[in-house]
């Protein structure tokens, strides 16, 4: 009769088998109590900062909120958002470090004369822009990026 009901107890009451593990289960929770304690204030902190609610409702909706990520849309701008990253992890860094630091400063400078400018641009103007180095590079630039995407180098 171990571990059926003690007949006096009866229907609600707990068995010998279930005050047992009661009994061990308190002695784990008295070996542990510290980190039972620091769970509690964790479990606290997290409820007065509305955490807590954000995490139950988060879970609540887990359905919805599944079935939205692995919406297709939603995949395949992850998936454009890594090729990106990837891409961007191939180039080396300093030279958009340097035109970083040295483009805002130009263009702060230039920005009052482009406001300021009433007519467009002579021919003689835009024959010396087309023979600036900058706009050489770029265009260099420009035609390596569309000839890696027909698959040349």
């Amino acid at each position: 009769m171990s571990n059926d009901v003690v007949p006096e107890q009866g229907a609600g009451r707990l068995s010998a088998q279930d005050v047992e593990r009661i009994d061990r289960l308190l002695v784990r929770i008295a070996r542990h109590a510290d980190a039972f304690e620091q769970a509690i204030e964790l479990v606290e902190r997290l409820a007065g900062s509305g955490t807590l609610a954000v995490v139950n409702a988060v879970l609540q909706d887990s359905d919805q909120n599944f079935s939205a990520v692995t919406r297709p849309e939603f995949m395949g701008m992850v998936s454009n958002l890594m090729m990106l990253l990837g891409f961007l992890s191939q180039l080396s860094y300093e030279p958009f470090f340097t035109a970083a630091m040295n483009t805002a400063k130009a263009v702060n400078a230039a920005y009052p004369r482009v406001r300021a400018r009433e007519r467009g641009l002579s021919l003689g103007e835009m024959m010396g822009m087309l023979r600036s180095p900058e706009l050489a590079g770029a265009l260099e630039l420009l035609m390596t990026a569309l000839r890696a995407q027909r698959g040349g180098g």
